[in-house]
């Protein structure tokens, strides 16, 4: 699985998702000049060493590296089935500056990074632009860099990650206070003390926010938007946004294109 995303790039644009792969057969790769292009690559079977910067370090499923353009490292396999994904882009130097990146790092990957990989991969296919695709891309390494970069988070903040990342998922009361480590009835109290909303609105917000980008920002149907946002039904999804918005799905998408 390969994908080229910008063939013709804007150097004004902030971030620019240029390859999305995954290889199950990954091959000796060896840059003492380094590459053109930033990089994140991560192990998803099999195990590999990577070197950079004078270090060797072995890497097994769900571990990964990150390196600068120009930044001199190679990988190969230990011996074994080696399967890598990885994602390569240009420009986004203020926001590695801003989590304070180095020329490279090591790093375990976050539970959301598979589904994020694919949606930013599906984004990018069906976007319009080379700026939609720029926001796509600008929000998936935002989110992979905040998760391995930030500050230990509140319970209330763990439970609105949770539902930002499993809002496609008929998501019940009881899985999400399971995740959390609590019953139902201290989940409800806890978020809405800290939040002002119960659980369920605050995943209904979510998804209807979702629902919007969607709309605006992709060709995917009325039908594909609602089930990627976790509603079976049609009409339910968009009785649902109606409420939200005070318009249709369809008339919603009329208005913001």
């Amino acid at each position: 699985m390969f994908v080229e995303i910008n063939k013709s790039v804007s150097p004004n644009l902030p971030f620019v998702p240029m390859t999305i792969g995954e290889s199950r057969e990954q091959q000796k790769i060896h840059r003492p000049s380094g590459y053109e292009l930033h990089q994140f690559i991560w192990v998803t079977a099999g195990e590999g060493v990577f070197t950079a910067g004078g270090k060797n370090k072995v890497l097994t499923k769900g571990q990964g590296f990150f390196s600068k353009k120009n930044v001199a490292h190679a990988y190969q396999s230990t011996g074994g089935a080696f399967s890598t994904m990885w994602l390569t882009f240009l420009n986004g130097e203020s926001l590695l500056d801003y989590y304070n990146v180095g020329d490279f790092f090591f790093f375990s990957t976050p539970d959301f990074l598979l589904s994020s990989t694919t949606e930013l991969m599906e984004l990018c296919r069906n976007s319009f632009s080379g700026a939609i695709r720029s926001a796509h891309g600008f929000a998936w390494a935002t989110e992979l860099l905040d998760a391995l970069f930030k500050k230990p988070i509140t319970k209330a903040e763990q439970i609105t990650q949770f539902l930002e990342h499993n809002l496609d998922k008929p998501l019940t009361l009881q899985e999400i206070a399971d995740y959390i480590g609590t019953d139902k009835f201290q989940l409800c109290h806890l978020y809405a003390n800290s939040t002002g909303k119960t659980v369920m609105q605050a995943l209904k917000r979510i998804r209807i926010q979702k629902a919007k980008n969607l709309l605006r920002y992709s060709a995917y149907t009325i039908r594909q938007i609602g089930k990627m946002c976790g509603y079976e039904s049609d009409n339910y999804f968009i009785q649902t946004f109606r409420e939200e918005t005070g318009s249709t799905p369809q008339q919603y998408r009329q208005r913001k294109r």
